[in-house]
């Protein structure tokens, strides 16, 4: 009888008991898409990055180049290798790469036996390509998949020169997507709560009169908590398996676009057990911050308190003050939490600030502007949940922009010209010097020169990475510096350096300072001309040109770039044969940077597409939570809403009325969102960026984006109004109000 007491609440309000439940099932569905495509996105991360970074090579110890028996009799001894034979198939220097299915299944153990499907260029069977190879220039590379202390007799190991680590850009990434996947939480659990409180206000006159008839507060706590628990598992179930859906579709959409090597790999949605038990382990700790409320079963005032703003103010100096001093990690993510909270708090009271009518307004305006700080009051926390949603929404789709941007340009960088030709050991440049002359194998080229020197600070010296080129090469001045001095690149090549961004601001350096180096034993005193940005490890470096390395410097890696005639793709194979036959060597390594490009870009690109699907999936979440919630307070107040057909407003007047009142409400929400975003940014690539990895990404900020999200917005406001309108008119009368509330 009493179970049936508290449920007949439901009774007369069932769409109550309904936007409870899809409340529940779509913040389990959130938590179960964003774990799945969060984890598919750091899994494409670094997935991606092992392809790019490459592994260790397998090489013959007599030198001899590998083919594709020495392949088979490897995987025959049972060593994990995976084939990778490029074959060049036409005259524009067009290729195919020849991989072997089950070789990469050895080589990713979190797969299946299966072999992905290789339905097409450039990647085919090794049977196919080794056919190919017979009449065709092609090099073959065996990558060492699996760590293994002991090889086979006659075989060594030797690093990829082909590898280009995109290192902590890619961790970067990841800092920012966890944290990404905290907000969403965080906003859920606050829509949650916001819909659960609102109905358990509205529930208390009943419950009271419960403890009167002698039903014992801890009883009634007991069931309620129950009840809770029960619709909790009820959205659970189907929730995770709502996500899990909208993952695997949006999953399956971009796989669609990715016929290539990583396929499977990197779009396959997961179904452990471990993405259930940590979507049941969150909806456990919101439930459970829901129950706090059933420690008091009395009815709240409905305004908010005067502490709140007061402590909100408090929280966003003290978070403002953190995030600029803070000098560790932890720190930094405290002061953000902090600007979170106080943001949440005091919003509310200044919305309702913002909303004050004139004193000389009509009374219809006079009206609506009360009518939403009443609203306000009652949806504050769906609102804030609404403003952190909308907030995180902006802040991720400036990453993801500023990250592909910078991404693509750190990328150009590195990846200038068409080929990269690593310089065999023992081997003089001076020596090709005639074959990169010729015109019609070589329109453009410069070496890099890699080693170490070191930075004198005192009596101590600090290594750094030293990198030589020549700085009269156009793909070098392409490089965009983040500070420099008037005509950096001519000052480097009168004796000056640059310096990459973590060096600069670990020494406080900037455009003109002077530093002491010592080259090779040698001692000098070099201005800094400019800074650029180097987001791919944390190693200071410092940029000289070639020509001022001492006598006799030898460099711990030497390379080619080289950029081919605009008709010169079908004379590469000639340009290689030619470097070979002058060196005198057999098999250079030979990196093609226009293919390594598109495929870092075709792998990245599904990243930051699957964090954009994250970020509009959450601002969906609270965008229904705000219709579900704000659908219970209007409901709740139709019969006010229908005095004013009494006061002479009927059909489109009063709907036009309920628009504004609506559009206004989230054109509130909206003011509050664009600000929260632009600080959520600034904190995470100004200030945790640096604090994480020693360098920042640019700011950037997208209005276009933001008229987006008021449409948005907007269209909520005229489905809300519009549902109201279509509503049957009630008997106007009031219900039974307690003193103070709000009409």
């Amino acid at each position: 009888m009493l179970l049936r007491a508290i449920l007949s609440h439901y009774r007369r309000h069932p769409m109550q008991l309904l936007a409870l439940w899809a409340i529940l099932t779509l913040a389990t569905a959130l938590w179960s898409g964003v774990w799945t495509l969060t984890d598919q996105a750091r899994d494409s991360m670094q997935v991606g990055d092992r392809q790019l970074a490459g592994q260790q090579l397998l090489a013959r110890q007599d030198g001899a180049e590998v083919t594709v028996e020495d392949f088979a009799t490897l995987r025959r001894q049972g060593l994990c290798v995976v084939p990778w034979l490029e074959v060049v198939v036409g005259s524009g220097g067009a290729r195919v790469i020849g991989v072997d299915p089950l070789a990469m299944s050895c080589a990713d153990s979190a797969r299946s036996g299966t072999a992905p499907a290789l339905d097409g260029e450039p990647f085919v069977d090794i049977a196919e390509a080794a056919g190919l190879a017979l009449k065709r220039p092609s090099r073959l590379r065996l990558y060492l998949a699996r760590e293994t202390d002991r090889l086979p007799e006659g075989w060594r190991r030797q690093p990829d020169p082909s590898a280009l680590d995109t290192g902590e850009l890619a961790d970067s990434f990841l800092l920012n997507l966890n944290a990404l996947a905290v907000l969403v939480v965080l906003v859920s659990a606050l829509l949650i709560r916001s819909v659960y409180t609102l109905g358990l206000a509205q529930r208390r006159h009943g419950l009271q009169l419960l403890e009167r008839y002698g039903v014992q507060r801890r009883r009634l706590r007991r069931y309620l908590l129950l009840e809770l628990g029960v619709l909790a598992l009820l959205g659970a179930l189907p929730g995770h398996g709502l996500g899990l859906l909208l993952a695997e579709m949006l999953g399956a959409g971009f796989g669609a676009a990715m016929d290539n090597l990583f396929d499977t790999g990197l779009l396959q949605t997961s179904r452990s057990v471990t993405g259930f038990l940590v979507t049941l382990g969150v909806m456990t700790l919101v439930v459970a911050w829901c129950g706090l409320d059933l420690l008091k079963v009395r009815r709240e005032q409905s305004f908010i308190p005067g502490w709140k703003p007061m402590a909100g103010f408090t929280m966003l100096v003290a978070g403002v003050v953190l995030v600029l001093v803070a000098g560790s990690l932890v720190v930094a993510f405290l002061a953000t939490a902090l600007l979170l909270a106080g943001a949440g708090l005091i919003t509310p009271w200044l919305l309702q600030r913002l909303v004050l009518p004139h004193r000389d307004a009509s009374p219809l305006h006079l009206w609506r502007r009360r009518e939403l700080g009443v609203l306000m009051r009652r949806l504050a926390l769906p609102l804030v949940a609404l403003q952190l949603a909308a907030g995180t929404v902006i802040a991720v789709h400036a990453l993801v922009h500023t990250f592909e941007g910078t991404f693509n340009q750190w990328l150009g960088q590195r990846l200038a010209g068409d080929l990269f030709v690593e310089v065999p050991d023992g081997k003089n440049i001076s020596t090709v010097a005639s074959v990169l002359s010729q015109g019609h194998l070589v329109d453009s080229w410069h070496p890099v020169e890699r080693g170490q020197v070191a930075l004198v600070d005192g009596d101590q010296t600090h290594i750094l990475d030293l990198m030589a080129t020549d700085t009269r090469s156009p793909l070098v001045r392409e490089w965009s510096l983040l500070h420099a001095s008037e005509a950096p690149w001519r000052a480097v090549r009168k004796g000056a350096v640059l310096v990459n961004e973590q060096l600069a601001r670990r020494r406080g350096l900037a455009p003109g300072s002077r530093v002491s180096i010592l080259v090779e034993g040698e001692r000098r005193q070099v201005t800094v001309a400019g800074i650029y940005a180097d987001y791919g490890r944390p190693s200071g470096e410092v940029l000289m040109d070639v020509a001022f390395l001492p006598s006799g410097y030898e460099p711990g890696f030497r390379s080619l770039t080289i950029t081919l005639p605009a008709s010169g793709n079908s004379r590469q194979a000639s340009l290689v044969s030619a470097l070979e036959q002058a060196w005198q060597v057999n098999g250079l390594q030979v990196r093609d940077n226009a293919t390594v490009h598109r495929i870092a870009n075709r792998i990245f690109r599904q990243t930051f597409t699957l964090t954009r699907a994250i970020s509009y999936l959450t601002l969906g979440l609270a965008v229904v939570a705000l219709l579900l919630t704000g659908w219970v307070v209007l409901g709740s107040r139709h019969w006010y809403y229908q005095l004013l057909t009494t006061w002479g407003l009927a059909g489109k007047a009063w709907f036009h009325v309920m628009l504004r009142l609506t559009t206004e409400l989230m054109l509130v929400i909206w003011l509050a969102a664009v600000p929260t975003g632009i600080a959520l940014t600034w904190v995470l690539v100004q200030r945790i960026n640096p604090l994480a990895f020693g360098w920042s990404l640019p700011m950037a900020v997208y209005p276009g984006f933001w008229l987006e999200l008021m449409a948005l917005l907007a269209l909520s406001a005229l489905i809300v109004a519009g549902a109201f309108y279509l509503r049957a008119p009630s008997q106007v009368s009031a219900p039974d109000l307690a003193t103070g509330e709000e009409r």
